[in-house]
């Protein structure tokens, strides 16, 4: 599955982190819903662990310097880096199973951005909204459910539609490969 030509790899990255870029700045569509854990996915399926890390890390160093961000960056930043990095186990797929997996993985990626960043908001909590105690952390998790309905759900559409896309046009590539290859190759005849 690996891609290697690198220009190519170049191109296909770049081509990962611009809808990264958009949709966490000027088609911004709801709080969490966003297409970082996406490409972080897409890069690490396609195109290795250097990817799996540059695109996800690319996105969030351009949007975050567009945007803004606080001392949580840090949690924002490589929580998706964990998923592209975790996205590697993806690899081993092809077609539909790949969609379905990258899928599985979209939904759990939400959860684990959910726990991993609330978690980050109540330790470096420099707005005082939580109490230093499981009550104040429990409190931080409750607060953060409306964000994880919402990147669950972006999740499970850009990550699926995205996958499907690339492994649907992997799949026709294919098909028009062996049918020129069927219709320019010589035949051999057979003789009686």
């Amino acid at each position: 599955m690996k891609i290697s030509n690198f220009k190519f790899q170049i191109g296909a990255a770049i081509i990962l982190i611009s809808p990264g870029v958009l949709f966490r700045t000027l088609w911004h569509i709801a709080p969490n819903v966003e297409f970082v854990t996406a490409a972080s996915l897409l890069a690490a399926a396609y195109l290795g662990r250097k990817y799996a890390v540059l695109v996800p890390f690319v996105i969030m160093v351009i949007t975050d310097t567009l945007i803004g961000n606080t001392n949580i960056f840090i949690f924002t930043w490589s929580a998706f880096l964990i998923i592209g990095l975790a996205g590697l186990v993806l690899r081993r797929l092809k077609g539909i199973k790949l969609v379905g997996g990258a899928t599985a993985m979209g939904a759990t990626s939400a959860l684990f951005f959910y726990l991993y960043t609330n978690f980050g908001v109540w330790l470096l909590d420099s707005w005082g909204m939580y109490s230093r105690d499981l009550s104040g952390l429990l409190n931080a998790y409750i607060m953060g459910l409306p964000f994880l309905k919402l990147n669950l759900l972006g999740n499970l559409f850009f990550v699926p539609v995205s996958f499907g896309i690339v492994e649907g046009y992997r799949a026709a590539v294919k098909i028009f490969q062996e049918a020129a290859i069927s219709l320019f190759s010589p035949r051999t005849s057979r003789v009686k």
